[in-house]
């Protein structure tokens, strides 16, 4: 091994040690994704989903170690090109950047107000004119895309930093909307004390995001190292009633409503850069059973749940999303899938109508319901403040849990090592997150008291 892979291997090695994972989705080991040869890098910093701002503030707060993250993934991939993505409202970070942009040759994209302009697929082709194969990986097209948060957190762990805190917007139906930084593994009970608390008795709570977020009724539940939002809304708000409806409703509601209009599919955002996905023929899979079902179940194959088609498109309120998630999983189930001929016929060049059916964001937000909780959540840093106690969850990451190396009673420190993966398995330590004696060791989580 040549001295440059010798330290590309440590420097990996070093950001997987750190436990730097995706922070702004489904949490995939970072190191797994650097270690690869690309033509282009590109951040994350669309924030794609409405009333978040840990991305914006994210850069903004952590501006030197983020250009040096950029550095540090450019080096190890080899990247010719290094863009930075913001979405409009966003556009003054990057006049604000344009200094350091302009000295480590970084460009830039700021794109239009609209959703889901963060989806990586849709990033790649703006950026280098490249369609990610159907299910594919921006690696296979040349290019790696991370969360600013991400970049930030790669940069920390050449500098000996382990990821124990997290950005996170705290808004929705709180008193003071806050964006702000807290140990991994704080519970959202004591997130919302930071916000002034809740303006509303008994909520429910969408984490990580309002449109591909999930749902909660348990404040206790911790933020995780790829939880970006916490907006509790009251329970007969539009959004909590969508996302608490139970597979036997929207299904029974579907089977019986769906009148089979197409505007789910005619507005669906991978649909319409070409990809072979079309909700309306997944919800004809309703009133199917067998093969038939199956072979239906093909059109849901590729969609990335962003919830366009349920939240926006469909007249009568239906859920196509949560029918093409339960699609998906009966392929998978029957190991089904299209085939490279399929494929060859199927993938299209994107739609020439794809720029104006994209979804504004004001339009998004006055149709959920959410102009009242449209408000700044300015970032604060609460110095002196920190749990009692946190959770921390063990398996927040893609690949395998990590296997706690501590025991109930035991001390530990801040950015201690407490959980690990095999040097094989694909996945990241964890660390304590704050000072403290071990309390509880689960099988998905370690609880530390202060």
């Amino acid at each position: 091994m040549s001295a440059t892979n010798a330290s590309k291997r440590d420097i990996l090695r070093q950001i997987r040690n750190a436990g730097v994972i995706g922070a702004g989705g489904a949490g995939f080991p970072t190191y797994k994704k650097l270690d690869a040869q690309v033509e282009h890098v590109i951040a994350n910093g669309a924030e794609c989903e409405p009333l978040l701002q840990k991305d914006r503030e994210s850069m903004l707060q952590d501006q030197e170690a983020f250009f040096r993250g950029l550095e540090i993934m450019r080096d190890l991939t080899g990247a010719g090109t290094v863009t930075v993505a913001v979405k409009k409202k966003n556009a003054d970070v990057i006049d604000r950047f344009q200094g350091d942009l302009a000295s480590h040759g970084f460009e830039t994209l700021v794109y239009p107000d609209v959703y889901p302009a963060g989806d990586e697929y849709i990033l790649v082709f703006e950026i280098t004119g490249r369609l990610i194969p159907p299910g594919g990986l921006p690696l296979q097209v040349g290019a790696v895309v991370d969360n600013v948060e991400t970049i930030i957190n790669i940069a920390h762990a050449l500098a000996g930093r382990p990821v124990t805190d997290k950005y996170v917007t705290i808004c929705g139906a709180v008193r003071e909307p806050v964006t702000t930084i807290v140990p991994i593994g704080t519970s959202i009970a004591d997130c919302l004390k930071l916000a002034g608390g809740c303006e509303v008795d008994d909520p429910v709570i969408l984490t990580g995001g309002l449109m591909m977020g999930g749902v909660t009724t348990d404040p206790m539940l911790p933020v995780a190292k790829n939880m970006g939002g916490i907006i509790p809304l009251p329970r007969n708000h539009y959004l909590a009633m969508r996302k608490s409806q139970s597979r036997e409703t929207y299904t029974r509601i579907g089977h019986g409503q769906c009148d089979q209009c197409s505007l789910c599919t005619e507005l669906c955002p991978r649909y319409i850069m070409g990809y072979p996905i079309e909700p309306h023929k997944v919800m004809r899979t309703l009133l199917m059973t067998g093969e038939a079902k199956q072979r239906g179940s093909l059109w849901a194959q590729y969609c990335c749940e962003c919830n366009v088609c349920s939240f926006i498109a469909c007249p009568e309120s239906l859920d196509p999303k949560n029918i093409c998630v339960d699609a998906k999983k009966i392929l998978r189930e029957n190991k089904l899938g299209r085939t490279e001929a399929e494929l060859e016929v199927l993938f299209r060049d994107p739609h020439p109508a794809r720029k104006g059916r994209e979804i504004p964001i004001p339009t998004l937000i006055t149709r959920l319901g959410l102009r009242p909780y449209d408000r700044k959540a300015k970032f604060k840093r609460f110095e002196n403040w920190q749990p009692n106690r946190v959770t921390i969850p063990l398996n927040s990451h893609i690949g395998a849990p990590a296997e706690p190396v501590v025991g109930q009673g035991d001390r530990v420190r801040r950015g201690d090592l407490i959980a690990t993966v095999g040097d094989q398995q694909l996945g990241c330590p964890v660390h304590a997150s704050i000072d403290g004696r071990v309390t509880a060791v689960g099988p998905r989580t370690i609880e530390i008291t202060a």
